[in-house]
């Protein structure tokens, strides 16, 4: 990793990856209530699964082993910003908001907020790529 770059851009990155992995292996495993799944069909979850861990895979492994392609690890974190953003229209949107009601809002509103975050710890890490598309 580059000198310009902090200890915390790496590590928010190298989670950042983890929780991608993560999110890809429960895709190909089948088990885990990911939201990102639930309107897919088995085929589907194991090549979302599939991307998604190797998209994690290319945002921490360059960090550790050169000789990766930028362009690969660009292109992951773009994989990753759009999938969050999906998970997000799914998991807080589309499924979140059925039977909302009362004191429930709030409870949503949290877990959106997390979401959120989440988002922007992405766009962080995805920031590079993000402002090379602009261009």
């Amino acid at each position: 990793m580059a000198g310009s770059k902090s200890i915390g851009d790496m590590i928010l990155r190298i989670l950042v990856g983890l929780l991608f992995v993560i999110i890809g292996i429960e895709g190909m495993a089948d088990f885990g209530g990911n939201a990102l799944y639930r309107e897919l069909d088995d085929v589907f979850d194991i090549i979302v699964g599939a991307v998604l861990l190797v998209a994690g895979l290319l945002l921490i492994v360059p960090l550790f082993i050169s000789g990766i392609k930028a362009s690969f690890t660009k292109t992951a974190t773009l994989v990753v910003l759009v999938a969050w953003v999906i998970y997000i229209v799914l998991a807080d949107f589309m499924y979140g908001l059925r039977g909302v009601d009362g004191i429930e809002w709030f409870e949503w509103l949290e877990v959106l907020i997390y979401h959120l975050l989440i988002l922007a710890s992405v766009y962080k890490v995805a920031q590079p790529a993000v402002k090379k598309l602009g261009k």
